[in-house]
């Protein structure tokens, strides 16, 4: 099922970007990957990083009703409060963000009241999501999101061909607006928040637990995003628009076929990882992903190498043939990515806190100053180069604090 999700999701993103080429072009796409860099990390700050605690405690008390409703809730509290402020953030920040993100196109202003008057529906699938993940509702998670991805495709095709850019800018929030809706329908149809709704579910003792995902969530996810949108903004200042435009299309393709990695790890790997596992138990759970998911997706990816250019004339227009050149070292980074993102949900999951600050802001550093260093050196393919370079380093330091895991025969707890 999840493979035919994704399928699909491919073939709705072959439509949209095909839009976005012929309606908007590649400049108007690079005003499009800065606004998504900026959309993820609104996002991670609203959610506070209690998305993969939701997963896991969830799937530690689903069958505890009292537990469930006090996770629910007291996350649920915190998240509509970070989000409100957040929404405020927006709304009196638009001059500034009009200035940073979209480079002072003043008639997009109003993009910015849009999104935080639909940030609450946006951060708001996502919670759910989490929850129904945490409950292992995988079949019902992907129903209801190829529902939504049917619903916004035709949305978005509308609004990028009728309004092109900013018709483009306005399809990245409505995806997760609609998806809210139909999870909400599909929430109070199975009863997810029955006697959820009071304020004697509010404990306080689940923030202290739930902190140690917002901190991971600051330095993966906030300060992630952010040095994305740093890295997009040193692309057009450098490059121009139209170069970060081409950048943007060959993320779009990335994030296509990793959608078959994370959405796999998010619905399968991660709720396993979160329960109290064995040590034999999490390396059988490693050698399945290891042994039958990362060997079908190396190969997806030496087959895409070699039909690039076919590839780009289906989903793009001739503006973006220059993209042929940084397929390798794209390619090449999404598959040590790939592999490493498993052992970066086993630090999530096991809260290993710790190491996973370590892991994070050293790849994030490296990340950055390679990629300054390299966009300078190698103009635009210095980029991917540094992306390559950095989720090297990264798997390297995984293997070798993940050692006893994958090579000792011992299974006992360590």
């Amino acid at each position: 099922m999840n493979s035919i999700h994704v399928f699909l999701k491919l073939l709705f993103g072959f439509f949209t970007s095909k839009a976005i080429a012929l309606y908007v072009g590649p400049s108007g796409m690079g005003l499009l990957g800065n606004f998504r860099s900026f959309l993820g990390l609104i996002e991670n700050i609203a959610l506070l990083g209690f998305q993969n605690g939701i997963v896991k405690y969830i799937s530690e008390h689903k069958d505890h009703p009292i537990e469930y409703r006090k996770i629910v809730f007291t996350s649920g509290i915190i998240v509509l409060f970070s989000t409100l402020l957040l929404s405020l953030f927006l709304i009196f920040a638009v001059d500034f963000l009009t200035h940073s993100i979209l480079k002072d196109q003043d008639f997009y202003q109003y993009i910015f009241y849009l999104m935080a008057l639909l940030l609450p529906f946006y951060i708001g699938s996502v919670y759910i999501i989490s929850i129904v993940n945490g409950l292992h509702h995988y079949k019902s998670v992907i129903l209801v999101q190829l529902i939504s991805g049917v619903l916004t495709l035709g949305i978005s095709l509308w609004l990028i061909i009728f309004f092109n850019t900013i018709g483009a800018l306005l399809s990245l929030l409505i995806g997760q607006v609609v998806l809210c809706f139909i999870l909400i329908f599909y929430s109070t149809k199975n009863h997810l928040f029955k006697g959820v709704f009071s304020f004697q579910n509010f404990d306080v003792k689940l923030i202290k637990n739930f902190s140690e995902y917002a901190f991971m969530a600051l330095i993966s996810g906030v300060i992630g995003s952010f040095i994305l949108l740093q890295i997009r903004n040193e692309i057009i200042n450098q490059e121009g628009l139209f170069v970060s435009g081409v950048y943007e299309g060959l993320q779009r393709i990335s994030s296509y076929y990793l959608l078959f990695i994370s959405t796999i790890i998010s619905l399968y790997f991660l709720p396993k990882l979160a329960q109290q596992n064995s040590i034999k138990e999490e390396k059988e759970i490693v050698r399945t992903y290891l042994y039958y998911i990362i060997p079908i997706f190396g190969l997806g990816l030496i087959a895409l190498f070699f039909i690039r250019d076919f590839v780009i004339q289906i989903l793009f227009s001739p503006e973006f043939k220059s993209m042929e050149h940084l397929f390798f070292w794209q390619l090449l980074g999404d598959f040590l990515k790939a592999i490493s993102l498993l052992f970066g949900y086993i630090l999530i999951a096991k809260k290993q806190t710790k190491i996973f600050i370590i892991t994070e802001i050293s790849s994030l550093l490296i990340l950055y100053f390679s990629t300054h260093f390299l966009l300078q050196k190698n103009t635009i393919i210095g980029v991917v180069q540094a992306y390559s370079l950095t989720y090297f380093i990264y798997l390297i330091v995984l293997i070798f604090y993940f050692r006893k895991l994958l090579f000792s025969s011992s299974d006992k707890m360590q």
